[in-house]
């Protein structure tokens, strides 16, 4: 009995080695949950608010990639940066990423605002990245803003849409912020967008303008453009602009007929009065209007329901009597061309 015991424990021990002896699986280990540092930061001064401007960390720390899902939020820090003492940042503001407001995300980057600054301070910013793991990145490098009074807004601003186009003007800027008078250089900057208070990082003028209006001829008709106008102190960079205008709206509009058709023809039958003429090439026609008169005057529209075709019969006539017929064409704007020539047919009476 007892050398089958010592057979079974062997047994037992030889099961376990074998089992042992596989290739062993290094253990896996997860990426870092800390985001890399914010890096590109802007800041940009506006009288008594900065606007810093940052993009959405793409990697964590080890340099693996990170998608924006996996960023929860960024805490802010600020301090009032002097030469005679140490800089103590403090968190001063946190962004959810889940509800970013007052902040905007657009296309992986962060705007946010700081309102009310005080002149005569320098501040200093930093930001921090945290992931969705509770992990937190690496400090951002400080940028700093110092409030200068900037020039006064503009006022008044006026969108008139045209064809095609949408012609801005405002009030001229004579003074400062403050209400003082100013008598430097005063120029102008126009910013687009396509939805309501956001706006191209770029002017869509290439300088400072001097006139106070603006012909935005780069739209599309029946599209609706918003738009902020800012003064600026400089012809040149670095200018400083003022804060922004009131937003303005504009939806221009087709206001181009197509040109009349051709080609009139009139031809009298029994009981009716036939009509054809040549086809409009505009590749935003809608269709034609018929109009008829008996004394070159008072013409009525014949077709309610506007004509694909370039035909028309019309069979509500009476013999013996002279008609006139004028057509017109339509866009899909509503335009409608001038009248071609009338042209007359007599409906003779059967004999």
């Amino acid at each position: 009995m007892r050398s089958q015991g010592i057979v079974a424990a062997f047994l037992v021990l030889l099961l376990m080695t074998s089992g042992a002896c596989g290739r062993k699986t290094p253990p896996a280990v997860p990426d870092s949950p800390r985001p890399e540092g914010i890096k590109d930061i802007k800041a940009v001064n506006r009288d008594t608010i900065a606007v810093l401007t940052w993009p959405v960390p793409a990697r964590n720390i080890e340099g693996k990639g990170m998608s924006s899902a996996n960023i929860r939020s960024f805490r802010i820090y600020r301090a009032e940066l002097s030469e005679r003492k140490i800089a103590r940042f403090k968190p001063y503001a946190e962004i959810d990423m889940a509800n970013p407001s007052p902040a905007i995300l657009r296309d992986g980057v962060v705007t946010w605002t700081d309102r009310n600054l005080q002149f005569g301070l320098v501040y200093g910013y930093r930001i921090r990245a945290v992931s969705v793991r509770g992990g937190v990145s690496p400090w951002s490098d400080i940028v700093r803003v110092a409030p200068l009074m900037s020039l006064a807004i503009p006022m008044n601003v006026i969108a008139q849409t045209g064809d095609s186009s949408v012609l801005l003007s405002w009030n001229p800027v004579t003074t400062r912020m403050d209400g003082s008078h100013y008598d430097g250089f005063v120029g102008y900057n126009i910013y687009r967008g396509i939805e309501k208070g956001r706006y191209g990082e770029a002017a869509l003028n290439k300088e400072p303008l001097r006139t106070i209006s603006y012909k935005d001829t780069a739209v599309v008709n029946d599209r609706t453009y918003y738009y902020i106008v800012r003064s600026v102190d400089s012809p040149e960079l670095p200018w400083k602009e003022s804060l922004d205008s009131a937003e303005v709206s504009g939806v221009p509009r087709d206001l181009t007929p197509p040109d009349r058709p051709t080609g009139l023809t009139v031809v009298p039958g029994v009981n009716r009065v036939f009509l054809t003429w040549n086809e409009n090439k505009e590749p935003d026609l809608a269709g034609y209007r018929v109009y008829r008169s008996t004394n070159r005057k008072d013409y009525v529209l014949l077709t309610t329901t506007l004509l694909t075709r370039t035909t028309f019969s019309d069979e509500h006539v009476t013999t013996g009597v002279t008609y006139y017929y004028v057509v017109t064409a339509v866009d899909r704007s509503g335009n409608e061309s001038t009248r071609t020539e009338a042209k007359k047919a007599y409906v003779e009476k059967l004999r």
